[in-house]
């Protein structure tokens, strides 16, 4: 079997990469109802008791596809930083 070329590994990533922006969009959406639900019941805008446990879940799911304990902790970070702004935003209009 021949390896793949440059370009079709390029198509694939592009391919992957739209995927994840599309989750990545959904996890906003629903991220912007629960700080609207938060909102509507009083609750605090950020909890860092669930915070940790996001970024400890994030923690496992890369572990179980050998992705480094830094990846993980890069990747939850960031995601748990636009989903705190969003929240902030909707939180505070």
């Amino acid at each position: 079997m021949e390896p793949a070329s440059t370009r079709e590994l390029r198509e694939e990533i592009e391919d992957i990469d739209a995927k994840i922006i599309d989750l990545i969009a959904t996890r906003m959406d629903i991220t912007d109802e629960l700080a609207r639900a938060k909102k509507a019941s009083g609750q605090s805008v950020w909890d860092e008791t669930v915070e940790k446990a996001i970024i400890d879940r994030y923690q496992g799911l890369c572990r179980e596809v050998n992705l480094t304990h830094e990846e993980s902790e890069q990747i939850a970070h960031l995601i748990l930083s636009i989903s705190k702004e969003r929240q902030l935003r909707i939180y505070n209009e």
